[in-house]
């Protein structure tokens, strides 16, 4: 078997719920009761880092495992982490998803890690200071609040880190707190974070340094001479990073993997991204060369490596959370290509390996995204069209010039919005300087519609959560005028919630090793939950644009051909029950994703979403930015969610992100991408996600021409992410009968990649309705 081959064995088998980093985070922080939470929290990170079980897998030249015996999920009982608990029974069997658990293991969660947590995780922190916004959020109709689960989606910033190495935080750290002392502790919280960071510096040497010793102890008992020769380089490796700045491409390599393990054991684990690889590790990429250090296929080894391992980790959702969250990601995301901060290109050598490993991985992680401009090599993008004609279904495309203009928006210098890196699903950020929490919440714009419709009541509940109104509505500027009351109702209650939740994280969950990730916190001897960071943003998504650019386009359609208001919410309420006429007239009208009318109220919608989104600060002193993609949110909201006037009825998934609704792009895929583009991408300053489901037939034998010229036109027209699957429907049904035979099947969901066996019914049956027969 080749090491491809068996990196990939590795971690392909069934994953289990790892309760070993919630036991010895829990052991810490009983002990440490009673001392600042920053240095809780270091002393819990040394003592998880020191003492979890570690191994090296077979044919691995990248070692550390983000938990013993991958893959597994990981547990976070400060912060969503007991919800598992619910499931706990039927968690091996659960028709999705499924994570096997011990017996002993089970009771140990139950009796030993949950008891200590209930009154000291984020939610019972934070829902003390939010009651009401609890009560909607747990009704699960309206939004999703996701920093109750901790802090994450960041890009880290490996150039810094590489230059320094962690022995330079620690000696760094203790002059300050040397110099802080003689000053006379004027500034106490400042001699807490140095000592939290020198405490949170050491655990990672240490973690490295048993690597070492597990290496040499492997290869003495090795009986094969060439494993053994590679386990001694990697305990050399690992004897030097990260705690040195390392000298080698695979010094470099090895040191960014120690620095994900060891924030996967401090962060819950969405979102922790790797930043510009392809820019950081080419200086040591074309030395090795030059010197005849590496070759090209070592180097495709080493990087292939890398790929493998985020694949060790699933998130341990409930039930409940799969409904939102389908597909276990994690979104380890890394950004390749595009240009500098100068505005040049700077597509390179590795980015062009970098998609040679992408297209011989076949996993779902790392979430690989691809920057591309006006000034990108036609190579690069032949290189990229082939991958995606080969149906891989594993890269996400952003345009730098978009991109670059959303970030000026939100007020990032030049410079940085240029040198910017992705994160997570679609998010965008500037690389290394900025925490942007961009994931904070997901909201229900479509419910806003059905709030403005309904005097503020949830008609699928009975919920009156909306603002309470009793004016008649008559025209469509009464729709508008009301949705838009609604939607900013909405909004303040999310940010409010955020807010509380970011306040929750700095006072209960610090983070000091995340904190020396991110450019200007240890400068400043400020935890990023506290707004250490350059930039500080905080990102919330909107879902189901497209329903309610549609409905306002078949409102205005409908009154045209005679119909009143008063008749179209009545058979809104009436899932079109009696309704059959008006029904097809509302589904004939406009629609968004045709190159047509309807188009103009999408862009009017999300202008009306960003607008407000933007009015509001943040805890941290940064502001809130606007982003639309869903995860799966589209689904679960859908289900929650009424009859709308488009026509779609009561408890269908809504539109995914930036992509017309299911069904709606009547024109084929080129049309659809001339509507996306009209969107104003400038105010959305936090991603959005397009995704393009190709029938494979439709591609014929000029299928990477053909996804070329998509892309071209993409760029050219001022879009700024879109996604391919390139799919067979037969192919899919029979992965729906027969699972088995299709395990690793990849599919791209809405900014990330899946197995599509490993998705919730609805949401695979909504990816089949989303496949496009023409172009």
């Amino acid at each position: 078997m080749d090491r491809l081959s068996l990196l990939v064995s590795n971690i392909q088998k069934p994953a289990r719920l790892s309760i070993e980093r919630a036991v010895l985070y829990t052991e810490s922080m009983k002990e440490t009761e009673g001392e600042p939470m920053p240095i809780r929290q270091a002393k819990a990170l040394k003592h998880v880092l020191e003492n979890i079980p570690i191994q090296i897998l077979p044919g691995e030249i990248v070692v550390g495992t983000m938990l013993p015996d991958p893959p597994g999920a990981i547990l976070f009982p400060e912060g969503v982490g007991l919800r598992i608990i619910n499931d706990l029974e039927s968690l091996s069997e659960r028709e999705t998803n499924r994570l096997l658990v011990s017996e002993e293991d089970a009771r140990v969660l139950v009796e030993e890690i949950a008891p200590y947590w209930e009154n000291r995780n984020i939610e019972a922190f934070a829902s003390k200071l939010m009651p009401d916004i609890m009560e909607v959020m747990l009704s699960g109709s309206l939004f999703v609040l996701t920093e109750l689960a901790g802090i994450s989606h960041v890009a880290v910033n490996y150039p810094y880190l590489l230059k320094r190495g962690f022995r330079w935080f620690v000696e760094e750290s203790e002059r300050r707190i040397d110099e802080i002392r003689e000053s006379g502790c004027e500034d106490a919280r400042k001699l807490v974070f140095y000592e939290a960071a020198k405490i949170a510096a050491e655990g990672i040497i240490r973690f490295a340094e048993r690597y070492a010793g597990l290496a040499r102890k492997m290869a003495e008992e090795e009986d094969d001479e060439s494993r053994r020769e590679e386990l001694l380089k990697v305990a050399e490796i690992c004897e030097r990073v990260p705690a040195e700045p390392p000298e080698s491409f695979h010094e470099a390599v090895q040191f960014v993997w120690f620095v994900q393990c060891a924030l996967h054991q401090e962060n819950y684990e969405q979102g922790i991204s790797m930043g510009r690889i392809d820019q950081y590790l080419l200086p040591y990429y074309l030395r090795d060369v030059r010197d005849g250090r590496l070759s090209k296929k070592e180097a495709f080894e080493i990087l292939a490596n890398l790929w493998v391992k985020p694949n060790e980790i699933v998130p341990p959702f409930d039930s409940l959370l799969e409904l939102y969250f389908s597909g276990q990601a994690t979104n380890q995301a890394l950004t390749i290509g595009g240009v500098d901060s100068s505005g040049s290109d700077a597509t390179n050598e590795l980015s062009y390996l970098m998609l040679e490993v992408t297209k011989a991985v076949p996993l779902r992680q790392p979430n690989v995204h691809v920057r591309v401009s006006s000034k990108t090599p036609d190579s690069f993008l032949d290189k990229l069209a082939e991958i995606i004609a080969e149906g891989k279904n594993n890269v996400g495309i952003f345009n730098d010039e978009a991109v670059f203009r959303a970030l000026r928006f939100a007020g990032v210098k030049e410079g940085d919005a240029w040198n910017y890196s992705t994160i997570g699903c679609v998010e965008i950020s500037p690389f290394g300087n900025a925490f942007t929490s961009s994931d904070a919440a997901l909201i229900n714009v479509a419910k806003a519609l059905e709030y403005a419709l309904n005097g503020g009541q949830d008609m699928v509940f009975g919920y009156e959560f909306g603002v309470r109104s009793e004016r008649s509505l008559q025209t469509l500027e009464d729709v508008i005028s009301a949705f838009r009351e609604q939607l900013s109702h909405i909004i303040r209650l999310v940010v409010t919630g955020s807010n509380i939740l970011e306040y929750a994280n700095a006072c209960v969950k610090p983070t000091p090793l995340l904190s020396l990730c991110i450019e200007d916190c240890f400068e400043r001897g400020k935890d990023v939950t506290e707004g250490g960071a350059r930039y500080n943003f905080t990102g919330i998504q909107a879902v189901g644009i497209a329903d309610v650019a549609d409905s306002l386009a078949a409102v205005e359609h409908a009154l045209k051909k005679g119909y009143t208001l008063e008749e179209i919410i009545e058979a809104c309420r009436r899932d079109f029950d009696g309704y059959e006429e008006l029904h097809s007239v509302l589904l004939s009208a406009p629609k968004y994703g045709n190159d047509g009318e309807a188009d103009s109220y999408a862009r009017m919608v999300l202008e009306m979403y960003c607008d407000e989104v933007s009015r509001y600060r943040n805890f941290r002193g940064g502001r809130f930015t606007a982003g639309c993609y869903p995860m799966t949110t589209n689904v679960a909201f859908g289900f929650m969610t009424s009859a709308l006037p488009s026509g779609r009825k009561q408890g269908t998934s809504l539109n995914s992100g930036v992509s017309p609704s299911t069904g709606m792009d009547r024109e084929g895929v080129t049309a659809a991408i001339k509507s996306v583009s009209k969107i104003n991408y400038d105010k959305l300053s936090n991603g959005a996600s397009f995704t393009v489901n190709l029938d494979s037939g439709v591609l014929g034998g000029k299928g990477e021409d053909v996804i070329k010229a998509l892309i071209r036109s993409f760029i050219e027209l001022g879009g700024m992410h879109i996604q391919f699957n390139v799919l067979n429907e037969n192919v899919l049904r029979k992965a729906q009968e027969e699972p088995e035979k299709y395990r690793w099947l990849l599919v791209r969901v809405a900014g990330w990649s899946a197995y599509f066996v490993e998705l919730s019914r609805n949401v695979q049956d909504e990816l089949i309705a989303r496949i496009s027969c023409r172009l």
